[in-house]
């Protein structure tokens, strides 16, 4: 597996204060080191030029930190925190589009997303840089089959709003949403998988007055992310 490592201030500070398992902090600077060092066990490293140019692509203001490894939770975590919302990707594969669904559901105060163990993008150093901190905070639950965990979900008293444009899909900011409840987003080719569909209590869609014929699944998880908790919370 390839190396996990987080880069910028405020997000190796925010790892460090939420007790990531960090293996190693590295700074650029003695002033940078004192920062670290006052909040963490974990005593900070200085390093030269030459080795945070090999992260000049990622923004590091001079702070990355190395995990050993990310916490990835079961599906019992739902059971337990009960959360009012949940975000499920059925197979997203794009680390960029991970990385920047789990920013956005961090901003809109989702703490658990849900996806495949196979055939579904993992959590990469792409994905935590893309996402700006998001991950803090997140739990990631993967599952060995989406279908059966939308199943014990539903049992669970949730209702499974599922975005796709087909005969039964009304638009997202027509529909009344119920809570507790589950946002399920589809690959970004083949889009939400019937099985699914089929499970879902709700098909919904993003109505668009444009030429473009689709949106991105990034773009299109913040609009009805927002759109449903504003609604819910009118409620």
């Amino acid at each position: 597996m390839k190396k996990l490592f987080i880069c910028g201030k405020n997000s190796v500070i925010d790892a460090v204060k939420a007790k990531m398992p960090i293996e190693n902090i590295y700074v650029n600077s003695e002033i940078n080191k004192k920062k670290i060092d006052e909040i963490s066990t974990l005593k900070s490293q200085i390093k030269d030029t030459k080795f945070f140019s090999e992260f000049n692509d990622n923004n590091h203001q001079g702070f990355i930190a190395t995990l050993k490894d990310f916490p990835i939770y079961q599906l019992n975590e739902i059971e337990k925190d009960k959360p009012n919302f949940i975000l499920i990707l059925d197979h997203i594969q794009d680390p960029y589009n991970f990385g920047a669904i789990i920013r956005t559901a961090n901003a809109a105060g989702i703490k658990h997303i849900i996806l495949p163990k196979e055939r579904s993008v993992g959590i990469t150093p792409t994905v935590l840089k893309i996402s700006s901190g998001g991950f803090i905070g997140m739990k990631i639950i993967k599952v060995g089959s989406l279908n059966s965990a939308v199943e014990k979900i539903k049992k669970m008293g949730y209702w499974i709003y599922a975005s796709a444009l087909n005969e039964k899909a009304t638009s997202h900011n027509k529909t009344r949403y119920n809570h507790p409840c589950a946002l399920v987003v589809g690959n970004e080719m083949k889009g939400v998988s019937q099985p699914i569909l089929k499970l879902s209590d709700q098909v919904i869609y993003i109505k668009q007055n444009g030429s473009v014929q689709s949106l991105n699944v990034s773009v299109a998880t913040g609009i009805l992310l927002f759109e449903m908790i504003k609604k819910i919370e009118d409620n």
